[in-house]
């Protein structure tokens, strides 16, 4: 798969207020005490899984991550509290496969000759509760590679997925390149918290940025982290 035209607004969360949220046996990752929670904007382009013949509307569709990190078993991995997406068929095959909470959702996406992005979406009726997003940004320059023990590498340089499936935290693993990371500069972005604070947590204040262009991803089916 590919993740093109990307968004990472990151917030600082108190890890105490997390906990809760996360199953056992997952560990809040934390970087100089702070939990960190995201909103996450992008498109997905040419998904393909194996066996499985190309289908355009499974392939190309706008998605956004509500998300947080956590831990397992030594490994560094993210938690997703909800997963919206444009297109049906992933969503019933992110539920259902991946026991992810992929939400059905509405999209307009406009891009702009200055390089602006405007990203608005609101969920259709389902079994989640409505949201909606309005979120406007420019991408920027061109950042170093993160290295490790930086903020940028721990918030980015993820290659687990975890989940919950029949009452036991299962795990995917995801492969690809060092992100290539912007700056980016946020023009509009509507209450965060519409999507953010439906688990009961609140964030205040800017959000930490950054931007990508595009990076190229493969991941592998659920199972234990070990």
């Amino acid at each position: 798969m590919s993740w093109r035209d990307l968004l990472f607004l990151h917030w600082r969360i108190d890890p105490a207020a997390l906990r809760p949220l996360l199953p056992e046996p997952l560990e809040v990752d934390t970087f100089d005490g702070s939990a960190w929670i995201a909103l996450v904007p992008f498109r997905m382009a040419d998904t393909r899984f194996s066996g499985v013949p190309n289908l355009p509307t499974l392939g190309n569709f706008h998605e956004c991550n509500v998300r947080t990190y956590a831990r397992l078993n030594g490994h560094a991995g993210v938690w997703f509290f909800s997963l919206d997406a444009a297109a049906l068929l992933p969503v019933l095959g992110g539920r259902w496969l991946w026991s992810l909470n992929y939400v059905h959702a509405k999209f307009h996406v406009e891009h702009h000759a200055d390089g602006r992005i405007d990203y608005r979406f609101v969920r259709r009726r389902g079994p989640w509760p409505p949201g909606r997003a309005q979120i406007a940004w420019r991408p920027g320059e061109p950042l170093p590679t993160a290295q490790p023990g930086s903020l940028e590498h721990f918030l980015t340089e993820r290659y687990w997925l975890f989940t919950q499936r029949r009452g036991q935290v299962v795990a995917g693993r995801v492969w690809h390149e060092p992100w290539p990371l912007r700056r980016a500069t946020v023009l509009r972005l509507d209450d965060p918290n519409s999507l953010v604070g439906q688990d009961g947590l609140t964030v205040e204040g800017d959000p930490l940025v950054h931007a990508s262009d595009r990076i190229d991803v493969l991941g592998w089916k659920l199972g234990l982290a070990t």
